[in-house]
């Protein structure tokens, strides 16, 4: 019975804490300028960097009692869903979900890590689309279009998945009579907090460049950010300095940011189809585990961010098929074949995807929406779509490099060489 409801905790806890870190601010109070110095530390990204910090935190420091972590966790996110909402809980809410995922990599060990990886990545492919549905079906339709966010009294998938994961937590806990960890219970390497720390640190910091260069525009100017390339190469180098294989996931997670940045935004017609991306994780997930081969799935995301050179019709649809159907896949696959790795890692890669929601490479100004020439139909990519699907793609062939320097430094390591 307890290992039951331990995956139920781990998929369901899993997908809340995903989707709460993807997308924090759906139907939260909106912060406004005053205590914290600047919109930049009203963001998403800022939030999800708080909670990227707490999920480290336990991961890095709590091996008993980390039930009680996890119950805390799912109890914050049900208070956010909760109807009315005040300043900064957004933070709360984010925190709430880092708590819960650090505990729950605690909890994982070995196949019970490929349900967490999996539910993880569901919930953060599913929050944007998710958010998008709720946003237009709560509207009325000839108005929904004009409407910057629905408000609804009470955030009912929230809530729902928090009780769901509370009540998980505290069956395994009557049940299996030991709140202790059941994996490595070493402590925390100063490399795996030392990154932990850096990223929320990296993804607050380009933020506030993209933020920077975004509202540095006059009014009919147009500008492109690049700055957001500089993530690749530190990320890389931060996983190759973790001991072992251990930061091989790091970069699986890192190559799944590359690939959703660069990938088209798409809102559902009809609910059935927000379970088209955690169907294809699963699938993804499952065979990751049984035919682990990290750097196959980096070649499918490269292929995915490379369809992006068709960006006209009609052959954008390739574009945006790759989105829908390969690229849940090969995020699900590349991540589980990277495992495992240690708690502290883990924590920090899962959150990776939440800390850096923003475009490495953005075009923008009112000439980058309203071009001065109609363009022709067909394949005409321009020179911007050249480099910025060029960059995307080098960045993710250079994680499926990385991988492989790992995968050849641990089996030097492993014959003592």
């Amino acid at each position: 019975m307890a290992s039951i409801f331990r995956y139920v905790l781990l998929a369901v806890g899993g997908f809340t804490a995903g989707l709460v870190l993807a997308a924090p601010s759906v139907d939260t109070y909106p912060l406004g300028d005053g205590l914290l110095p600047g919109p930049v530390f009203t963001s998403d990204v800022a939030a999800a960097a708080a909670g990227a910090l707490a999920a480290l935190a336990v991961a890095a420091a709590i091996r008993r009692r980390v039930l009680a972590a996890a119950l805390v966790g799912a109890m914050a996110v049900a208070v956010v869903a909760l109807p009315g909402g005040w300043r900064f809980d957004v933070y709360v809410a984010t925190i709430g979900a880092g708590l819960l995922l650090g505990a729950l990599v605690v909890l994982g060990a070995e196949k019970l890590h490929t349900a967490l990886a999996g539910a993880v990545v569901a919930g953060l492919l599913t929050a944007e689309p998710l958010a998008q549905f709720r946003e237009l079906d709560s509207a009325p339709q000839r108005y929904a279009s004009y409407l910057a966010a629905s408000v609804q009294p009470v955030n009912a998938v929230w809530l729902s998945l928090a009780i769901v994961t509370a009540v998980a937590a505290g069956v395994v806990a009557l049940t299996a009579g030991n709140d202790t960890a059941p994996v490595d219970a070493s402590r925390a390497r100063g490399r795996e907090v030392a990154v932990g720390i850096g990223v929320p640190i990296l993804g607050v910091g380009l933020y506030w460049s993209f933020h920077h260069a975004l509202f540095a525009l006059d009014d009919f100017g147009e500008g492109r950010w690049l700055w957001g390339l500089v993530a690749v190469p530190v990320l890389i180098v931060a996983a190759l300095w973790l001991r072992g294989r251990t930061g091989t996931v790091l970069l699986a997670t890192t190559a799944m940011v590359v690939a959703v940045g660069g990938a088209v935004s798409w809102s559902p017609a009809a609910w059935p189809a927000l379970l088209i991306a955690p169907a294809l994780v699963a699938v993804g997930a499952w065979l990751g585990r049984r035919r682990p081969m990290p750097v196959v799935g980096v070649g499918l995301l490269a292929l995915v961010a490379a369809s992006g050179i068709v960006d006209r019709p009609p052959w954008d649809n390739v574009n945006f098929a790759a989105t829908i159907l390969v690229l849940p896949f090969a995020v699900a696959y590349t991540i589980v074949a990277s495992l495992p790795s240690t708690a502290p890692v883990a924590a920090t890669s899962l959150a990776l995807p939440s800390v850096l929601a923003l475009p490495l490479v953005a075009q923008f100004g009112w000439t980058a929406y309203t071009p001065l020439t109609d363009d022709a139909a067909g394949w005409s990519p321009g020179a911007w779509t050249w480099t910025s699907v060029g960059a995307s793609t080098a960045a993710i062939l250079a994680c499926g490099a990385a991988m492989v320097w790992l995968r050849h430094r641990g089996t030097s390591e492993d014959i003592g060489t």
